[in-house]
């Protein structure tokens, strides 16, 4: 029998979800948000896992200190891999890799342009002839040498140090742009590494120099570059700082760490499940904390440098497309334009806070700090076909700093299938559709569906609540044009 799970609204935009151990699980999501039953039941699953960090605590496994001190639901909240995605948990002492997964460091990146909206509608089917080369057929001209490559994989943004001159897409690259990409990307798009962990190979490639076939992938699933108009702007003098002007093109890229995260994540996960006290049952939430002080420390420690790598691989990756797709433009336009980076923001990582380590899963941080004293960037994405928002951070510390990373699946990818339409989509993917045998085209068609508008849930009560708990602000809305599926 399928667990009831009682909910109690606390105010317009807030929701308490009962546990039986009394651990506070908070659902940000007003009245228009859906809430579907599994995902609640999912959260019950958070629960068992403090429960499980106190019978760690118990038998010495863990230090004393160490706790599940309180959990937030983001408004895109929606069934996951034994946790809803939309998670943030603040952990005490500890860590757990299954909170993270393999995606680590999946961001949404954001590009300001001042090409307008109507010129960029007038490109027809070059255009898209020219990103599908560029994506998908050899034409991303990522040219890295050895020591480049270990360069970025242990340094991020840090590692383009701009003292050996680049080839091919990043030769464009001068000091003034690292500049813009440091202080625009969370976290400076840097962790500090102590080794290579288990990727001198790909370090290596073959040899010398060479053009890479993994940098610049958009990945699978939800993971897109899409050409946005921005539509709306509703704070003036942000979008003004910002440089989002109505009525131009933005680039949205949505885009993680691909093979490199899930190395990271697969070893750890089945390390962390393998040092589990084998003299205490195993719990059936299948989430299991490495402890960062005591015997087991070093693998904390370990985790986090690779995880590390992997989050510089994800923020290169996404610096990648963004060149490959500004580069497109200019050649189509046959003309210049400026462009910039408006923020980089991470939605699937662990963030250090005082002592306690913020596990991110699909939900992003939306903070005010030095750099961004009245809130950094906040990219809140909708489905592919509906609109987009740049919010401004709010540091609402009931949501633990934190902001939603879109509108959260409405359907499982096999029911999106049969049920949604892709005809009103402009969509570039792997395969040209013209010329396509019908049977191939269909099947073609049902994997854009998963993504579809009608696959998701709503994008404006996800938003609304955002708005009006205080997570973040407005700042513009975007609305797409064209999307790049991998």
């Amino acid at each position: 029998m399928k667990k009831f799970v009682q909910t109690h609204r606390i105010d317009e935009n807030r929701v308490r979800i009962s546990t039986d151990n009394g651990l506070d699980i908070v659902l940000f999501a007003n009245q228009d948000v859906p809430i579907d039953r599994a995902s609640l039941r999912e959260s019950v699953g958070i629960a068992q896992i403090h429960d499980t960090v106190e019978l760690l605590r118990k038998a010495d496994f863990l230090p004393e200190s160490c706790s599940l001190k309180r959990v937030v639901l983001t408004p895109d909240f929606h069934k996951g891999s034994g946790i809803p995605v939309g998670t943030v948990l603040d952990a005490r002492g500890f860590i757990i890799p299954k909170a993270i997964g393999r995606d680590i460091n999946c961001s949404m990146r954001f590009v300001a342009t001042d090409i307008s909206a109507d010129k960029f509608r007038s490109l027809g089917r070059e255009l898209d002839d020219r990103l599908r080369h560029v994506f998908f057929a050899g034409g991303r001209d990522v040219v890295f040498d050895e020591r480049q490559r270990e360069a970025v994989m242990r340094y991020g943004i840090l590692g383009l140090d701009n003292k050996t001159p680049m080839k091919g897409l990043f030769s464009v690259i001068d000091a003034e742009i690292l500049e813009c990409e440091f202080n625009r990307t969370h976290n400076g798009g840097s962790w500090n590494t102590q080794n290579n962990w288990m990727f001198d190979d790909f370090i290596r490639g073959s040899g010398g120099e060479s053009r890479d076939s993994a940098l610049g992938s958009i990945g699978g699933g939800n993971h897109f570059v899409e050409f946005q108009e921005v539509s709306k702007v509703m704070d003036t003098r942000t979008a003004y700082e910002w440089g989002i002007r109505p009525g131009t093109i933005g680039v949205m890229i949505h885009s993680g760490s691909l093979f490199a995260g899930g190395m990271v994540g697969d070893y750890y996960m089945d390390l962390a499940r393998r040092l589990y006290p084998s003299n205490l049952e195993r719990p059936k939430h299948d989430f299991y904390p490495l402890p960062l002080d005591g015997k087991y420390a070093h693998h904390a420690r370990e985790y986090l440098n690779a995880l590390g790598l992997a989050s510089n691989f994800g923020v290169i990756n996404r610096m990648c497309m963004q060149y490959m797709a500004l580069r497109t433009l200019r050649e189509i336009t046959g003309q210049d334009f400026d462009s910039h980076l408006v923020y980089d923001l991470s939605h699937n990582m662990l963030f250090e806070n005082g002592g306690d380590y913020i596990h991110r899963k699909g939900s992003s941080p939306s903070e005010k700090n030095d750099s961004f004293i009245e809130g950094h960037p906040v990219i809140i994405p909708g489905s592919m076909g509906s609109s987009s928002f740049i919010m401004k951070g709010g540091s609402l510390a009931e949501a633990l700093n934190s902001a939603p990373h879109g509108a959260g699946r409405l359907l499982s990818r096999g029911k999106a299938r049969g049920v949604t339409s892709t005809e009103r989509l402009r969509v570039v993917s792997k395969v040209n559709p013209i010329g396509l045998r019908g049977d191939i085209r269909r099947e073609l068609d049902k994997e854009l569906m998963e993504e579809a508008p009608d696959s998701y849930k709503p994008i404006l009560p996800a938003f609304n609540t955002v708005q009006s708990s205080g997570m973040a602000s407005a700042v513009a809305e975007m609305k797409p044009i064209l999307t790049v599926k991998g």
